[in-house]
């Protein structure tokens, strides 16, 4: 984290990260292996999910790999180690990305394989090339995927052809990825779309967006009241909506990401208190 409160890693091994309009781009960059994911970048995920998560400067984070493919998922050369630390590693990585403040977006390009598919599953938003390809293929290894990025790919594809994906190891192409709904746009340059997108997510309401995210993760429930700080924050953007929205000007919304509380209540004097 920078003097400021920015997050600017430059170094980052199998990674790069950058900045622009609000919108940070995480790089998976292993070129030489389709961008396959080591145990090290596993490891690192979570503390740089945490790290965008904490700069209120970041708005939307674009996932991407390099050289023409986004990753073949995790490096084969790594997997020799007991399931339960491969489950605990990759499965607390998936859930930091999954479970982030920021919204987050997948660009993908050419391969897109096993842990690669997982990632892109995590990621709020997906963005994909025509040409893309997909799969998860553990059961050419003989590997068992943890059980949170499993169910995830299933909540997504739905449970038959999740079990299509995990009991083939089929490579599933674009086409039918579509079909399935896998994901939201297609673009020639996904990568650019993202950027687009994610600044014009950039420029709305963060109390909308994490709140949203919240409620569909299950950490507010239904039936359940709001907590007063919700309800206070509530008030102030509403306010700063309607003023826009009736001067016909973009709003300038005033709610950070880091403020959010995850449940806990205000102080006496109103400021917020991180629960």
């Amino acid at each position: 984290m920078g003097p400021d409160g920015s997050y600017r890693p430059v170094d980052l091994e199998g990674f790069d990260f950058t900045v622009s309009g609000g919108v940070g781009t995480l790089v998976i960059d292993r070129t030489e292996k389709r961008n396959a994911i080591s145990r090290p970048m596993w490891r690192a995920l979570p503390q740089i999910i945490a790290n965008v998560d904490a700069d209120d400067s970041i708005g939307a984070l674009v996932i991407t790999g390099a050289g023409g493919h986004f990753s073949a998922g995790s490096d084969i050369a790594d997997l020799n180690v007991p399931l339960d630390d491969f489950w605990e590693l990759n499965s607390t990585a998936e859930a930091a990305l999954a479970n982030s403040r920021t919204p987050t977006i997948a660009a993908i390009t050419g391969n897109c394989v096993g842990g690669g598919t997982e990632i892109a599953a995590a990621c709020d938003i997906r963005i994909a090339a025509p040409g893309s390809i997909f799969g998860v293929t553990a059961a050419k290894l003989g590997l068992v995927y943890p059980a949170g990025p499993t169910k995830r790919l299933a909540q997504i594809l739905g449970d038959a052809w999740a079990r299509y994906l995990l009991i083939t190891a089929s490579i599933v192409k674009f086409e039918k990825m579509a079909e399935l709904g896998f994901f939201h746009e297609v673009s020639d340059t996904p990568l650019e779309a993202a950027q687009a997108l994610g600044e014009r997510i950039v420029g709305l309401s963060r109390l909308s967006q994490v709140g949203a995210k919240a409620i569909l993760d299950g950490e507010l429930a239904e039936g359940t009241q709001p907590p007063r700080w919700l309800d206070e924050a509530y008030r102030a953007e509403i306010t700063r909506g309607q003023e826009a929205f009736f001067a016909k000007e973009p709003p300038d919304f005033g709610f950070a990401k880091s403020a959010w509380q995850n449940g806990s209540e205000v102080r006496e004097h109103g400021a917020p208190q991180r629960g």
